[in-house]
């Protein structure tokens, strides 16, 4: 069994796990993950986003689907700030390019590089437009085993955390607990490894922090460059 099919058929049983936590919850449930294996196999870098929870309590959805269906992403990739600076983040990192090089998150090539990452929720149940920081250490508590069994199942060059670092134990990611925490001018806090790059910024949603879009933006990029030289 190749790499490709081998991942494929983990990635399923974790999509699997996910549902059953909705079922055994009597509740909806959010699917996360890999967006598609062989895209993510072949990207420049292998990129996991950590987000805390899924903002639709009365829905049921997937990731894996959402991110491949343009019509969604047309209407959704301007209108919700958190999928449209994960967007143009997504974009930088992966075409290395500068800010003005970016597409408008209206325009299809934008999301492209959508298909090539992986996104997952600390809490595999959704919830609201706030989260509750005591429900979501809870959710991690609980999905510890889940959680572990994706990031070492994805094996991400760069995981990019939404403001969720401070949820996990740091024994959960290779190489973190020995690795020196550096701060940028934006505030975001970075541990680089020869292999990893663990980024732990503000979630994309944040509003009044004092930057706009692109700095939220290329401050990200700046560190993944700055880590490759």
């Amino acid at each position: 069994m190749s790499e490709l099919e081998k991942l494929k058929e983990k990635c399923n049983l974790i999509s699997e796990q996910i549902k059953q936590i909705g079922i055994k919850n009597n509740s909806h449930f959010v699917i996360d993950g890999v967006i598609d294996v062989e895209k993510y196999l072949n990207a420049k870098y292998r990129i996991l986003w950590i987000l805390k929870e899924a903002n639709s309590e009365n829905d049921s959805w997937s990731y894996l689907e959402n991110f491949k269906n343009k019509e969604w992403l047309y209407r959704c990739g301007k209108s919700i700030l958190t999928l449209k600076r994960i967007i143009y983040t997504t974009y930088g990192i992966l075409r290395d390019c500068q800010w003005h090089e970016i597409p408008d998150a209206s325009n299809e090539k934008s999301f492209e590089p959508l298909q090539e990452i992986a996104i997952i929720n600390i809490k595999k149940i959704p919830g609201g437009s706030t989260s509750n920081p005591t429900i979501i250490q809870s959710a991690y508590y609980e999905n510890r085993e889940l959680l572990k069994l994706q990031i070492e199942t994805y094996n991400p060059d760069i995981i990019i955390f939404g403001n969720t670092m401070q949820f996990f134990n740091k024994s959960d990611f290779y190489g973190f607990e020995n690795t020196e925490k550096q701060i940028t001018e934006y505030g975001n806090h970075y541990y680089a490894t020869n292999e990893k790059l663990y980024i732990h910024t503000w979630h994309p949603a944040v509003r009044g922090a004092g930057f706009t879009d692109e700095d939220y933006v290329t401050d990200i990029i700046s560190i993944v460059r700055c880590w490759k030289k």
